[in-house]
């Protein structure tokens, strides 16, 4: 009787240690896929930015030829511009944000319901 208590508090023991295995690598699972998608969030937003000023380049330089002066050009991309970012500065763009949140929350949440439904089974 005493060893069939002290093999249960050994099986109970092993249990317990696999079972924070279990949540240890499932959680750096789901760290890593998050980490991921911020990553490729944040080069994508990186490239649209980077494409987005040498098309704007591109116009200015194009409005300042049909323009006769290249410094029109510049002027008429420039204050827009300047306007829209001063815009955001006021008024912080919560929508930008709290769609990028929603985002990566319903991909994490889909990625945790995947790995849920996986050891359900």
């Amino acid at each position: 009787m005493n060893e069939s208590i002290k093999e249960l508090a050994r099986d109970l023991k092993d249990y317990i240690e696999l079972r924070f295995d279990w949540i240890a690598i499932n959680a750096s699972e789901v760290l890593s896929h998050l980490v991921s998608l911020v990553l490729q969030k944040v080069f994508a937003i990186l490239l649209l930015g980077i494409a987005l000023f040498f098309l704007m380049f591109a116009l200015a330089q194009y409005l300042g030829d049909l323009m006769g002066n290249p410094v029109f050009g510049y002027l008429s991309i420039g204050l827009p511009l300047l306007l829209l970012g001063i815009l955001f500065l006021s008024n912080t763009p919560r929508f930008i944000f709290g769609r990028m949140k929603e985002s990566l929350s319903d991909d994490l949440f889909n990625k945790l319901l995947v790995k849920k439904k996986d050891y359900d089974k």
